[in-house]
């Protein structure tokens, strides 16, 4: 959606709103800027007033930007001077991760900390302690607001102790939610995910995970939500990680019809292997800003990148940096007849700008000739 399409639309809304007869009645023409001056005062009164937020439409009519390659990553995996400047210390790290922890039942001690290091995300920007301690345990603490984000600890069993520990859904269900209650996570947290170690024979499964998620309009955010792997039979939570990103609850103000045209066109742009349309799915989802359409429609490689460290071990990593915005979108699915595995590309269309603000299985997968 262009600009002036945009500019538009906002004092087509705004005239809905309040009658503001005299842009159509002057005698005298008003300047463009002078109009879209009135037009954003006007805007902030009515959110004043009434809650309207069309001033959203504003701000969000260049939701995507073109993403930053990272250059080198392997140096930026390093923490560098600059990035100690910005991040808490060990010791407030340590104090912090042992107040959180009491929300869960797990009192870390310092004499059982064994090690403390910084671990650094380039494609986030984002460092994070990670405590490790002499029973294996590790606690993850976001260095730069001492948030815990997650921690995994032994559950203390054997491989023949552990697959006797089976348990049925509804069991697993049950106790998953009294977790929650005893964590202090309230009802706004709801079911989104259920899976376990044997999805095959639930009846042979030891080890659940189940992700709680906070929901708009019927949609799950995945991105404020808690997961947890917990094994019923022992009432243990060996690994839970929490969400918590900023979500902008962007409005809808384009139609699923029309955002299934504007991933149509996006498709038939980058859709350079000639796959065939089979069918199309939509639904309104919550999504992260990516690159990866922005990538293939620019003939560039898909980001991802492999090397072989000092160790022997081949790293994958992503070249680019992530956007981190969390916005409302329509996920369209676009199958085709001739693609690999039968997978779909999808594409993130704003619910609010009509922007293709990234998307999914974008990218053919190649295989060499042993892999096939």
């Amino acid at each position: 959606m262009s600009n002036k399409e945009l500019n538009k639309k906002i004092l087509e809304n705004l005239k809905m709103k309040i009658a503001i007869s005299n842009f159509d009645k002057e005698d005298k023409p008003m300047s463009k800027q002078k109009i879209l001056k009135m037009a954003a005062m006007f805007v902030i009164a009515i959110g004043l007033i009434a809650g309207v937020t069309y001033a959203g439409t504003v701000v969000y009519q260049n939701v995507f930007s073109k993403p930053e390659k990272i250059e080198n990553y392997i140096d930026e995996l390093k923490v560098n001077e600059e990035d100690l400047s910005k991040v808490i210390s060990k010791e407030e790290a340590v104090n912090k991760a042992i107040e959180q922890l009491k929300r869960y039942k797990i009192d870390l001690n310092t004499s059982d900390i064994e090690n403390i290091e910084l671990q650094k995300d380039p494609n986030y920007d984002a460092i994070t302690y990670v405590i490790s301690t002499k029973n294996k345990d590790n606690f993850f603490i976001d260095a730069s607001t001492g948030n815990l984000s997650s921690f995994y600890t032994d559950n203390g069993l054997s491989i023949e102790e552990i697959e006797k520990c089976t348990s049925s859904r509804e069991e697993i269900l049950e106790q998953a939610k009294n977790k929650m209650k005893e964590y202090g996570y309230g009802d706004e947290y709801k079911i989104s995910y259920v899976n376990c170690n044997n999805s095959d024979d639930e009846d042979k499964a030891y080890m659940w995970y189940i992700t709680f998620a906070k929901e708009y309009d019927g949609i799950f955010n995945e991105y404020q939500s808690v997961t947890m792997t917990i094994i019923p039979k022992i009432n243990k939570v060996t690994q839970l990680s929490i969400q918590n990103e900023p979500f902008e609850d962007n409005p809808i103000e384009i139609s699923e019809e029309q955002a299934i045209e504007i991933a149509k066109e996006k498709d038939r742009i980058i859709n350079t292997e000639n796959h065939i349309q089979k069918n199309i799915e939509s639904k309104l989802a919550i999504v992260r800003v990516n690159p990866q359409v922005y990538l293939k429609e620019n003939g560039l490689e898909n980001g991802n990148e492999t090397t072989t460290l000092g160790d022997g071990i081949n790293y994958s990593y992503n070249t680019y940096k992530m956007d981190g915005r969390v916005r409302k979108a329509y996920a369209i699915s676009i199958f085709y007849d001739n693609r690999t595995f039968g997978l779909p590309r999808t594409y993130y269309v704003d619910c609010t700008t009509g922007e293709v603000i990234g998307g999914d299985n974008i990218f053919d997968l190649h295989f060499g000739a042993d892999e096939k």
